[in-house]
């Protein structure tokens, strides 16, 4: 049976089920470069993953990070059909906070459109037959959000047969920002259903973008490859959908925080970056600080991370370029640091109970001038202050 046979209508909840997640990955790019190319769309070539061109962001988190400068020249119409591998990395201090399972990845393909300002309801229908009649998700399994003041981006959806919430968010969680004076986007967000108990999973977005007169200067639509492929294959998380769940297998809860956090680490490493000062060498490194956090509670090995490490690398880019033994080395360098830390706060503790001085709110301070001086994490220093106060 060929590929596109087995992707049909009668078949919808496995429609991926005989095909490797890279496999399932390839060939919905296919569906969506093919589809947008047919309504004549120009096809662009990724931007790279470090946004050098880029001041206003430090990674490229989504197909518009590239495409920027024609929110200014013009968008060609009817618009850029794109594939952007992305790495979004806010809320990094919930690494080691062991309560937080992200049901989102940190690096993951976008496919997206930037489409020109006159194609308003054209940007729906398209996304529409691409989502609905290429891709063949149930209209039942969509879900738009919206605001109640963006009824000419939801209506179309809604006139055909996708239900609508409006304002169940605060005001600002439908307002985009692109680091560009006086532009702003203002949008929907399209929601898929991942069981029958009503649990909806983040997709896209089709965003208008504006200037501050509120002229249209294009539309964007995009959705993420790993959220919709692990809803074809009936996963529970995008996480079981990314090329590592082939190298370390899938498990939820922890592991799936220690596979994301590797994934992030090893992907920078890979460009060229090492930890460091600065913008993305500030990032990398607390990735690596973040990993040695999750690896010691876990009882993971440098030996195992480097095997995992190596393995994600060549299946994601056919090289390898040493990122892991990179990336372990940090690991171990941090690690170092931390026994030098503990060592100081014992000893620092020690010299205060020998000379009977009141273990207070002064060595308290100096501990942690000293660990942030160290580079060690918040959620460690607390815990050798803790120790050595007992």
């Amino acid at each position: 049976m060929k590929q596109k046979d087995r992707f049909g209508p009668q078949n919808t909840e496995n429609v991926l089920s005989n095909l490797s997640i890279k496999e399932g990955q390839g060939y919905i790019i296919d569906q969506f470069t093919q589809f947008y190319a047919a309504q004549g769309y120009q096809l662009f070539s990724p931007g790279g993953l470090v946004a050098e061109e880029d001041r206003s962001v430090i990674f490229t988190g989504a197909t518009i990070t590239p495409l920027k400068q024609y929110l200014v020249e013009g968008v060609p119409s009817p618009g850029i059909c794109m594939v952007q591998k992305s790495l979004r990395t806010k809320r990094l201090e919930e690494m080691t906070d062991l309560r937080v399972i992200p049901d989102w990845t940190h690096y993951f393909t976008m496919c997206g459109i930037l489409a020109a300002p006159d194609r308003v309801d054209l940007v729906s229908s398209e996304a529409f037959d691409l989502l609905m009649n290429q891709l063949h998700v149930p209209r039942r399994h969509l879900l738009i959000e919206a605001s109640s003041n963006g009824k000419d981006l939801s209506q179309p959806w809604k006139e055909r047969g996708i239900e609508v919430i409006e304002d169940t968010q605060p005001a600002a969680y439908y307002q985009w920002g692109y680091g560009m004076p006086n532009i702003h986007g203002r949008g929907i967000n399209l929601l898929l259903r991942f069981n029958e108990d009503d649990t909806y999973r983040d997709l896209g977005n089709v965003i208008s973008i504006e200037d501050h007169h509120d002229r249209v200067l294009g539309y964007e639509f995009g959705f993420g490859l790993e959220s919709l492929l692990s809803k074809m294959h009936g996963f529970k998380r995008p996480m079981e959908a990314s090329i590592v769940s082939t190298i370390i297998p899938y498990k939820e809860g922890l592991m799936e925080k220690f596979a994301d956090t590797l994934v992030a680490a090893i992907v920078i490493y890979h460009h060229g970056v090492e930890p460091g000062r600065g913008r993305e060498r500030h990032i990398l490194k607390k990735f690596v600080k973040g990993l040695s956090f999750l690896r010691r509670k876990m009882d993971i090995s440098c030996e195992q991370i480097e095997e995992w490490g190596s393995g994600f690398e060549m299946a994601e880019f056919m090289t390898d370029t040493n990122s892991a033994s990179k990336l372990v080395a940090g690991v171990e360098r941090y690690e170092q640091q931390l026994e030098k830390f503990v060592e100081y706060a014992s000893n620092q503790a020690h010299a205060h109970r020998l000379r009977n001085d009141d273990m207070g709110q002064k060595l308290l301070i100096k501990l942690k001038t000293q660990g942030e001086n160290m580079g060690i994490l918040p959620a460690e220093i607390e815990k050798v202050i803790q120790s050595v106060f007992r």
